[in-house]
């Protein structure tokens, strides 16, 4: 049977790191595995990675692992890139920033291979910093077998499970591409709307 699987949660909440290891599994079973994020996401050129500090006093975030990936833009990339690679596992990153084109591409392969063990893991922010679903993610979830929701330890009180995005700086703009320097994990207590 095909799978659809989706990784959610805040910013620093592990969405990667999982991602990764669900990846790595599926190499070592031998399994062809595809990997597409999208080019807006420039913090890491063809590659996904995780981050980690190495100790808690440090200030910022450094790249812990990381796997090979595709950057696309369009639906005939998409098509391309899967026709080309025929993978067992296909892995979509931060797919908050698809369009609504991916969804349908994602149920017509669900259906193509409906009697096979493909398995197509997204990951990607179900909310964004003004605590709005963001994105093809709240449909991605939908449709999925199964939804995997982290938290972070929120980085304001460093107590509370964080659930939500916090934007420290930058634009007003929903997508905006950062890390640690535009953006925190925080809890519902902490959180705070950006402001015009």
């Amino acid at each position: 049977m095909a799978r659809l699987e989706v990784i959610t949660g805040p910013m620093f909440s592990g969405k990667s790191e999982e991602l990764i290891r669900r990846l790595n599994r599926a190499t070592y079973a031998d399994q062809n595995v595809l990997v597409i994020k999208p080019r807006i996401d420039t913090r890491n050129e063809s590659k996904i990675a995780s981050r980690k500090k190495k100790d808690k006093k440090d200030t910022k975030f450094e790249e812990y692992s990381s796997f090979p990936a595709h950057e696309i833009n369009t639906s005939k990339e998409f098509i391309e890139l899967v026709s080309q690679h025929r993978p067992d596992v296909l892995a979509i990153d931060e797919a908050q920033f698809f369009q609504e084109w991916l969804l349908e591409l994602i149920d017509n392969l669900l259906d193509e291979k409906e009697n096979t063990g493909f398995k197509i893991i997204v990951s990607g922010l179900d909310m964004d910093a003004w605590k709005k679903p963001f994105g093809i993610m709240p449909q991605l979830m939908a449709k999925a077998n199964e939804v995997t929701k982290f938290t972070a330890v929120c980085f304001h009180c460093k107590k509370s499970d964080a659930n939500l995005t916090y934007k420290k700086s930058g634009s007003k703009e929903q997508i905006e591409v950062g890390n640690f320097q535009k953006y925190e994990a925080r809890c519902r207590k902490c959180h705070e709307l950006p402001t015009d």
